[in-house]
């Protein structure tokens, strides 16, 4: 299997649909280029080629013809046509979903010109990260463009495959947790591993705090619930006394002899003990 991209700078599109490309064909070749003879001979065309047929192999985005967008309007780049077409040769059609809604669809929004968020402060995306791998001025050769590229590739197919598998985990482990909250019938429940939750309690439940052991610290944790997915605004705070205390301090003010710490932005505490912090719980729930 050989494929084509195009030569020079690269992006977080042609990245990412190379990289795809990696985990479903592991002995493939890429080569860089935009010369049309070098183009016929390869087995499929990456952002590069000015077509868009699946049965050719071609997967460019830039032509004036090509109007391919999700149902929510985020157009596609190549990035997004590559997982569309082979992201089932990887994982199931619900994790499929899930990476394109998570990270994909921001590369082909990035790629084409689409804001898909607002923001008073400057923002790091991993399109930026991608750009840095190219080189610097003054050491821009054609060779240094094609080896950053081809270890720009390697980064992403290792994320791509921590991100399958992080989803993978959490599609698994949503039916564990679901019954424990039906059975539970309180405002938290009690996680004796390290099981996923966060994203089926915060989105599938009205939970306020989830209690759960840390295997590396040896100890257990009190998380409040957030409204929504990388907020920072919890459903219910942890006690605003407790915020910033730890050891001796702590134990004082909530009478849990094993109470560790409590963050100051009230969304974390931990105590050594599952009893403890199950007592942090019920403590927080009548305040």
């Amino acid at each position: 299997m050989k494929i084509a991209v195009h030569e020079g700078k690269f992006h977080a599109d042609d990245v990412f649909a190379a990289a795809i490309l990696t985990l479903v064909f592991p002995k493939i070749k890429i080569i860089r280029t935009r010369d049309e003879e070098k183009l016929k001979s390869v087995d499929m065309r990456i952002d590069v080629g000015g077509k868009y047929d699946p049965k050719t192999g071609d997967f460019d985005h830039h032509q004036p013809t090509f109007k391919e967008k999700r149902s929510n309007g985020i157009p596609y780049a190549s990035a997004g046509l590559i997982w569309k077409h082979f992201g089932d040769k990887l994982t199931s059609p619900e994790v499929k979903k899930d990476i394109d809604e998570r990270i994909i669809q921001y590369i082909d929004a990035g790629d084409s010109g689409v804001d898909t968020f607002k923001s008073e402060i400057p923002i790091y995306t991993i399109a930026d990260f991608i750009a840095s791998l190219n080189p610097s001025w003054p050491d821009i050769t054609n060779e240094l463009f094609d080896k950053n590229f081809y270890s720009a590739v390697e980064i992403i197919s290792n994320l791509l495959k921590r991100e399958i598998r992080k989803a993978e985990e959490t599609f698994k482990s949503e039916s564990i947790i679901l019954k424990k909250v039906k059975e539970s019938k309180k405002d938290y429940i009690v996680l004796d591993s390290a099981i996923p939750w966060k994203e089926t309690v915060t989105n599938h439940t009205k939970l306020k705090y989830v209690v759960r052991y840390s295997p590396v610290q040896d100890d257990w944790c009190v998380h409040a619930i957030p409204v929504s997915l990388n907020s920072f605004t919890n459903r219910k705070d942890l006690p605003k006394k407790w915020g910033g205390l730890s050891g001796k301090e702590l134990q004082e003010v909530t009478g849990v002899k094993d109470a560790i710490f409590c963050h100051k932005n009230l969304f974390l505490a931990v105590a050594k003990s599952k009893e403890g912090a199950i007592k942090l719980v019920e403590l927080a729930l009548k305040k």
